[in-house]
């Protein structure tokens, strides 16, 4: 099973959200889960991802405004804005991405600026939860330009996905 999800505002107009919509229509599988993150991320980590195995885990997230090209994230940041998310726990955590050696760079970009937010946040959480219950899930998470059209992102997360052999 693998979980794909977006953060999304409230109307659902955000690139994440809207990008995770055109996924569905692409990948359109029994066996991945799509869904929506509003607002802060805990109770949805609460509810599919602690108690849950997945063989891998999708992100989506709007990245900043100035952002070109879609964010490979490789780690994640034991904060939340000013406050630390889990006390006593590793400052970084490095995503347990699969191998994804096949992609356009003039699509795609390797980074481990996660922010201090929503996204950070639950990829934090998830990792640290794959890491303790010693689970050999994969973890991907995308930032997202905002300003491409989601057709075209979730043309390109599909092809990365299919072309190293994460998808069916």
């Amino acid at each position: 099973m693998i979980l794909v999800y977006a953060f999304s505002n409230q109307w659902g107009t955000n690139i994440a959200r809207r990008t995770l919509s055109q996924l569905k229509d692409k990948l359109n599988s029994p066996d991945i889960v799509f869904l929506p993150v509003y607002f802060h991320p805990r109770q949805f980590f609460k509810k599919y991802i602690e108690h849950n195995i997945y063989s891998l885990v999708i992100g989506l997230g709007d990245g900043p405004r100035y952002l070109n090209r879609i964010n490979i994230e490789t780690q994640a940041k034991n904060a939340y804005h000013d406050q630390t998310i889990y006390p006593f726990s590793p400052i970084f955590l490095d995503l347990s991405l699969p191998n994804v050696d096949i992609y356009d760079s003039n699509h795609f970009k390797i980074s481990s600026n996660m922010g201090t937010y929503n996204c950070n946040w639950l990829a934090y959480s998830t990792e640290l939860s794959l890491n303790r219950r010693h689970l050999s899930t994969h973890h991907l998470f995308f930032h997202l330009p905002p300003k491409s059209p989601a057709d075209f992102l979730a043309s390109n997360i599909y092809r990365i996905l299919a072309e190293n052999k994460l998808i069916g």
